[in-house]
């Protein structure tokens, strides 16, 4: 990926000449920038037939999400995923010294998963004010793969918690949208979302976003890059929204008949955009784009994308074999791209955070459902039939079930016996504990009557 942003300069902690037989020193350097994220959101009533993941543990005063998130400002802003905070009514945060805070939402960014949140840092709304240790933002074009890196995050809310590992790969595209995402084999669970990666200079070099794991494996982590993540919280920051380059164009991998030379066709073009009015046409061939060759279409449409409005872009193309100079001033992405980028995203996102094969699945017929076991516990919902139970109270394929009447699920051994235990004493009710995607929750499921 191509970006123009502010490049960090080395910056050597002490604790870098020292041998790495052992991170302790790191550990304790960077912890403090992390917190563990939770939030409330409105509680429906049961009685209404659209129940969507209810928090019916009285204990807890609502639905639940647990996630992690890190300091890029002293002053009290946090960057963290949308999906950590999607929907709630309150939002606190937890440092890492157990002082409590409620925290307000800056702004997000749907098409990058991305959210800015701020936490008051003033005591009694009076100076002094408080100073949070900020993280710095190293660049993730400089990581290679098998550099050692940190991942820290809040798994299954058991508190801030590292991890270790290496960069398995760059630039993967796992589904949502155009972002390509650093992958590691350091262990990223659930409530992890929002936390940081760091390298072993201590910067953060992505955001912790998703999971993809599989039956009897540990699974596989993404983060976002930072140098993605460190331009959109600047702009949420700053303006409170994310604004996007706009070229007006798509284009393909294609080469020109007349000089065979390669490069992007343009497919099609918007009309009322700058590049159709300096008069770039279907068909044309773009060889290079401000003087980077034109190799690889999704760093060329990241690289417009995160370009400022009102910037210049310099295309080199090809017309009928002729080349042509053009100078394209970048529009801001209308609100119908954005709106077309964002769906893509959202509608690909949900996948990546649990899947697996189809070995070992188990249909529970009680439930009308087939699962099959998750790592380190529980069972993911494979299928879930049209008249099942769990299906009304808005759990979906892909969540995994926890527990069942308060018993941990390991096999699905486990939840039968628990539906058993129902069915024996008159068929109550049973308790299932839900981890989702966006949040965790319990959930009342109403056996049904054998012949009813």
């Amino acid at each position: 990926m191509r970006f123009s942003f502010f490049l960090i300069g080395c910056f050597l902690l002490p604790f870098q000449v020292l041998a790495l037989d052992s991170y302790a020193d790191l550990v304790e350097e960077l912890m403090p920038s992390v917190v563990n994220i939770s939030t409330e959101k409105e509680v429906i009533d049961v009685k209404e037939s659209n129940i969507e993941n209810v928090m019916l543990d009285p204990m807890l005063q609502g639905r639940e999400a647990l996630g992690s998130g890190f300091f890029i400002r002293s002053n009290g802003y946090i960057l963290t995923n949308y999906h950590v905070i999607d929907g709630a009514k309150k939002i606190t945060v937890v440092t890492n010294d157990n002082k409590t805070f409620a925290a307000s939402v800056v702004g997000i960014d749907k098409p990058s998963d991305l959210a800015v949140l701020k936490i008051d840092n003033k005591i009694n709304n009076k100076e002094p004010s408080l100073s949070f240790k900020s993280i710095i933002f190293g660049d993730a074009e400089k990581v290679r793969i098998g550099d050692k890196i940190l991942a820290f995050g809040n798994p299954y809310g058991l508190g801030v918690s590292v991890t270790s590992g290496i960069i398995s790969a760059k630039s993967r595209n796992i589904g949502l949208g155009e972002q390509q995402y650093l992958q590691t084999d350091a262990a990223i669970n659930r409530g992890n979302s929002g936390g940081p990666m760091f390298n072993l200079n201590g910067e953060v070099i992505g955001v912790n976003a998703a999971i993809f794991t599989m039956h009897g494996a540990s699974g596989v982590g993404f983060s976002l890059p930072s140098n993605i993540a460190n331009w959109i919280s600047s702009q949420i920051i700053e303006t409170g929204k994310v604004r996007r380059g706009w070229l007006g164009l798509e284009v393909a991998y294609g080469f020109d008949k007349y000089t065979d030379k390669s490069g992007f066709v343009i497919t099609s073009i918007d009309e009322e955009s700058s590049a159709y009015k300096e008069g770039l046409r279907v068909g044309e061939i773009i060889i290079s784009y401000n003087d980077k060759p034109a190799d690889d279409v999704s760093d060329f449409q990241r690289f417009t994308e995160t370009m400022e409005p009102g910037q210049t872009l310099r295309l080199k193309t090809l017309s009928y074999g002729e080349e042509i100079r053009n100078v394209i001033k970048i529009q801001e992405m209308p609100e119908r791209e954005l709106k077309n980028i964002t769906n893509k995203a959202l509608n690909e996102s949900s996948k990546y955070y649990h899947e697996g094969n189809n070995d070992d699945v188990v249909y529970i017929s009680e439930l009308k459902i087939a699962v099959k076991e998750a790592s380190p516990r529980g069972l993911t919902i494979v299928k879930i039939e049209s008249h099942s139970p769990l299906q009304e109270k808005g759990i979906s394929v892909g969540d995994i079930i926890l527990e069942a009447d308060r018993s941990e699920v390991y096999s699905a051994e486990n939840l039968l016996e628990s539906i058993q235990y129902a069915v024996f004493d008159d068929y109550r009710p049973l308790t299932l504990f839900i981890q989702s995607v966006n949040n965790t929750f319990y959930s009342t499921i109403e056996l049904e009557k054998e012949n009813d």
